[in-house]
This record gives structure tokens, C-alpha cells and sequence, in this order.
């Protein structure tokens, strides 16, 4: 009976853990990310009673529960190096906390939701990013192997247990994933509780069930399919940055215009008027007209590379840029008549917070 509600519960982790909505680079057309809909907490609900059943069920193979709980172990400890790996070099690539975007950089403080500030503040200190990273892709290599998977376990579930933190006190919306991966650490923990009990408590350890090897008896086997899996792994983490060609998203923005600009000049009664007083273009499409009250509105724009004009995807006009002596002088026409207004670049990397400096003496 023991054994089989270990079984159901394995089972429910990881049926419910490929339920979880990830942007796969790989099969970009079998991904979607709306993460913590309430369809999403239905579906990860609902799995629950049908790996319970499933594990009800495993009590008339007796003799396969053995290797079903290998296998669950295994499959959840590769899952879980996988999410670990991913993410943890993201964040070393700087992909998941980036440089914030030109508008966020001019938004007030107490205009910023939580998970926005949060983000901005990881994404303004690269080697934090680094260090982050690498604290979750070290435990990952760790559960990629048998001898060293109780020790990376241990370690991915007090990093995925500050994720989960993070997440539900910055109201990020990953809460299920997080959730899901911190009861897979500790779904893998399960299996060597004896030792990690007696690590704890500086113990001596009784005895302890040997653990068996999936495909002990196929040693190459196993070696080929393990290969072609961390091969896979591979493809999934690096092929995003290999067609950018760069390993760093703050350096791979090609989305131009990109950046602040100060309105110097502009006429009244047009989309862009005198009580606008700056213009940032963020690097996923879009224009953002700040006013003299920081009030911000965007709209969906294209940018032509040739014509060097933005255009507004659902107010149909068309912005023509064009630089004169440090000054970009922007032209368009709204309702039949023509406007010119005067803007200036922001050169955002001298803000203060664009400065990753580490300072180790303060003298006042």
C-alpha cells in the first residue's frame, strides 16, 4: 500500500508537470504559456485523483512496482535538472531578467506592480543573474546522475523553495510550475529520506534499501538514451541563443528604434502634442507616449528598416524618422495635415541604475 501511494503520487507530479505550459523552442507550435489560468490549476486538480488511481491500481503488479518507482524517479529527476537547467542558464544569458525596458526606466517607483519591480531589479545587476544561474544549473548536473542526485535534490529543493517565495510574494504568475517543482524535489528526496535524516542529525544511518539502475542489464542502451536526452536538453537551452547569435539579451536587441527620447519640440493638437514629454520604443514592438503627468499610453507598432518610419498598427499613421545634429526630427501626417516635432536620445547607460558596479569601500 505504501509503495503504491508513492507510485500515484509520482504518477500525478509527472503527468502534471507536462501539462505545465513551457515555450519550447524546439516545437514552438506544441507550446503555450498562459501560466496560473484557472483552467490550469483545474487540469493540475483534476490529475490528482487519476494518478491515485493509477497507483491503486499498480497494487495487482506487485512485482512491476519496483520498477515503476525507478522510472518515476528517474523521469522526475531528469524533468526537474531539465527545468532547472533552462532556467538557470536563462538567467546566466540574462533572458529571463533582462535590462529593463526604456518606459519601465521612466515609470515611478510606485507605479510598478510587483512582479515589474522585481523584474527590473534582477534584470539592472548581471552578476547576480550569473550567480543565480549557476546555483540552479550546478544542481541540475548533479540529478542527471545516479550517485549524486540525492545531493543535487537537496540543493534544487532550497533554490526552487526560494523561487516559490518569490513567486507567490512578487505575485508572480508561475506559481503552479514552482509549486509542482518543489514537491518534485521533494518527491525525489522521498527515496533517500534515511540519509538525508541522518545528515541532518549527524546520525549514524540504519539500513537502507540499495537503489537498482533502469537498464542496469544495457549499459549501452542506457548510455545512448541518456545521451540523446541531455543531447536534447542541449538543443532546447542553446538553440534560442544560437540564432541570435548572441549569449547575452541585452546586447541582442535588433528591434530599432529602441530607447528613450526626450520631446524637445512638438505642435499641439496631434497624437504626439506638446504635453508629451517623452517617447520610448520597446524592443518588443511597441510605441509608449509618456505625458507631463507620467501617464503612459502604447500602441502597436511596425518599424520599416528601409523607410525608417514606425508605423501605429490601429491609428494608421506612419511616423518618419530622420537624424540631424544629434536631433531626430519626426515627421508624419494626421488628418490630412502634416507635423513635425523634435526629439532628443536618451542615453539610458548613464542612468544609475544601468551601472553594475560593485563597491567595497564606502567612504563618508
Amino acid at each position: 500500500m505504501k509503495n503504491s501511494l508513492k507510485i500515484g503520487i509520482g504518477i500525478w507530479l509527472l503527468i502534471a508537470i507536462i501539462a505545465i505550459p513551457f515555450p519550447f523552442a524546439i516545437f514552438p507550435k506544441f507550446s503555450y504559456t498562459h501560466s496560473d489560468r484557472l483552467l490550469l490549476y483545474q487540469v493540475v486538480g483534476a490529475l490528482l485523483p487519476i494518478g491515485w488511481l493509477l497507483g491503486l491500481l499498480s497494487l495487482r503488479i506487485k512485482n512491476k512496482q519496483r520498477f515503476i518507482l525507478d522510472f518515476l524517479y528517474v523521469s522526475l529527476s531528469f524533468i526537474l535538472a531539465f527545468y532547472l537547467l533552462k532556467y538557470g542558464f536563462d538567467k546566466v544569458f540574462k533572458n529571463q531578467f533582462y535590462f529593463p525596458e526604456p518606459n519601465t526606466l521612466h515609470t515611478p517607483l510606485g507605479q510598478l506592480s510587483k512582479d515589474i519591480l522585481f523584474w527590473s531589479s534582477m534584470g539592472s545587476s548581471y552578476w547576480y543573474n550569473i550567480f543565480m544561474g549557476l546555483i540552479e544549473v550546478i544542481p541540475a548536473l548533479f540529478l542527471l546522475h545516479r550517485r549524486t542526485r540525492m545531493f543535487g535534490a537537496l540543493i534544487s529543493f532550497g533554490v526552487l523553495l526560494n523561487v516559490w517565495a518569490i513567486n507567490i510574494g512578487f505575485d508572480i504568475s508561475v506559481k503552479v510550475l514552482s509549486t509542482l517543482l518543489v514537491l518534485i524535489a521533494l518527491y525525489i528526496l522521498s527515496f533517500s529520506w534515511r540519509k538525508v535524516l541522518a545528515f541532518a542529525t549527524n546520525k549514524k544511518m540504519g539500513s537502507v534499501e540499495k537503489r537498482t539502475s533502469l537498464l542496469a542489464e544495457k549499459p549501452v542502451l542506457k548510455r545512448l538514451l541518456k545521451g540523446s536526452i541531455i543531447g536534447l536538453f542541449c538543443i532546447e537551452i542553446f538553440l534560442p541563443f544560437l540564432r541570435l547569435g548572441e549569449f547575452n539579451r541585452d546586447n541582442s536587441i535588433i528591434t530599432a528604434p529602441h530607447g528613450s527620447y526626450a520631446v524637445i519640440d512638438a505642435p499641439a493638437g496631434a497624437k504626439v502634442n506638446s504635453k508629451i514629454i517623452r517617447i520610448h520604443f520597446h524592443s518588443k514592438g511597441w510605441m509608449i507616449l509618456e505625458d507631463d503627468q507620467q501617464t503612459f499610453e502604447d500602441y502597436r507598432m511596425t518599424y520599416s528598416t528601409l523607410r525608417k518610419s514606425v508605423s501605429l498598427v490601429n491609428e494608421k499613421i506612419t511616423f518618419s524618422l530622420k537624424e540631424k545634429d544629434k536631433i531626430t526630427l519626426m515627421s508624419w501626417t494626421e488628418n490630412g495635415e502634416e507635423f513635425t516635432c523634435e526629439l532628443e536620445k536618451i542615453d539610458l547607460d548613464k542612468l544609475p541604475l544601468a551601472k553594475d558596479e560593485i563597491t567595497l569601500f564606502v567612504e563618508r
